[in-house]
């Protein structure tokens, strides 16, 4: 039985040679997972768009709330396969986006680090903006990494140590600044949108902006792309010039450095088809790890490695030069009419005229509670009057008299 299994051209035979290979094939880097995040009305929604669509004429609609999508891909490992990437753009108010990033469903979890990618859009239009929406998710991704890699670090799993690892060695192996840098183990991209109305924009506010932006994107690990024109993309058309052909390249740059990061992650370093742009007179690209802190400079002093003070001294320059407003809180999330489901709307409203309902139960039996204490507390000051071994009231003590000392007074029965 077992030759007539193994005879060569047998079908047994193709299959146990088909399973030998497959088991000799690589599994794979897994899903992959990946955010774009920012401020409102920043470009997210047409820049994932664009990413996604490169030929697609139709402007996306501003997003509100989480919006997801995925993107597939013939796997490097084994073509007969596709890899799968989950992408969430992280739209709504600033409230709404505080909490995506705090919670710990969907936002860089533990299954979620080795192959994460967080694409940071801020909108060179408003200027005011840049820092506070940089810095802010910056912070916000520090913060939840940090949390994440507590959780492996207690079980003693070295992942974390060895995605920092990682980072530094495939991207700033030969960076004279590798120590200094904050290597957080994941891809992070700083998107520079609407740089087309920035273009013009007196050259010292181009010089101020740029380095802040070098500064922040090399001292976090973080690539630093300027991208323009994405409206006017659509189906390849756009203004014609040297400035809509510079734009199609950003953008087909961008492209190409996204789908090896959420496809090939940081186990390879990038390969990129136009070279680091460092002029601040013209868009800027900066790949991970090709930056110096000597070559961007601090407006005090020479750069010597103190990047919080860096850091700092180049924020009190951009906030003089560009004043960031003062963040309004907007009001609570609402259903857009689009999305509204009346029998769902009911439940939920019935819900909530419950919920109401059982915290005025909840403050009626409290009130009650109090009072019958307080009734019990002033009938025992009432009641528990001292008497006497029989239960008469017992008589006032006699006082005695200032001869008598230490002597005991008879009672007057004696």
């Amino acid at each position: 039985m077992n030759a007539s299994i193994r005879t060569p051209g047998s079908i047994w035979a193709k299959l146990i040679e088909q399973n030998a290979a497959n088991a000799k094939k690589p599994e794979g880097r897994g899903d992959a997972f990946c955010w774009f995040v920012g401020a409102r009305g920043s470009g997210k929604s047409t820049l994932l768009n664009r990413f996604l669509y490169p030929t697609r004429v139709e402007v996306p609609k501003p997003s509100e709330g989480l919006e997801y999508t995925y993107a597939r891909k013939p796997s490097n490992f084994d073509h007969e396969k596709k890899d799968l990437a989950h992408i969430w753009e992280v739209g709504g108010s600033q409230d709404f986006a505080e909490e995506i990033g705090q919670g710990d469903q969907i936002f860089l979890n533990v299954k979620q680090v080795t192959t994460a990618v967080v694409v940071i859009v801020v909108d060179l239009s408003d200027p005011g903006s840049v820092l506070p929406t940089l810095l802010g998710w910056l912070d916000a991704i520090k913060k939840k990494l940090a949390a994440t890699y507590e959780k492996f670090e207690k079980r003693g799993i070295q992942l974390p140590e060895q995605l920092r690892t990682r980072a530094k060695g495939k991207l700033y192996s030969q960076n004279e600044d590798k120590d200094v840098v904050w290597h957080s183990g994941i891809s992070i991209v700083i998107a520079a949108t609407k740089y087309d109305a920035f273009r013009d924009a007196d050259p010292e506010l181009k010089k101020v902006m740029g380095r802040t932006l070098r500064w922040i994107a090399h001292s976090h690990g973080a690539f630093l792309m300027y991208l323009g024109g994405l409206h006017a993309m659509g189906g390849g058309g756009g203004d014609a010039g040297g400035d809509a052909a510079m734009d199609r390249a950003l953008l087909d740059n961008f492209s190409r450095l996204m789908n090896h990061l959420i496809f090939t992650g940081l186990d390879k370093k990038p390969s990129l088809k136009l070279q680091p742009q460092l002029d601040h007179s013209g868009p800027l690209m900066v790949p991970a790890g090709t930056d110096k802190l000597r070559d961007i400079g601090r407006p005090r002093g020479v750069a010597d490695g103190n990047v919080a003070a860096g850091l700092q001294e180049w924020r009190e320059v951009c906030d003089k030069f560009f004043p960031p407003k003062e963040r309004a809180r907007t009001a609570k999330f609402e259903i857009d009419e689009r999305y509204k489901e009346e029998e769902v709307d009911l439940v939920r409203q019935r819900k909530l005229q419950e919920l109401e309902a059982y915290k005025k139960e909840q403050e009626i039996t409290k009130e009650m509670a109090k009072k019958k204490v307080a009734a019990a507390k002033a009938g025992d000051k009432g009641d528990k009057a001292p008497s006497s071994a029989n239960g008469s009231a017992a008589a006032p003590a006699k006082k005695k008299s200032s001869g008598e000392g230490k002597t005991k007074t008879k009672s007057a029965a004696g």
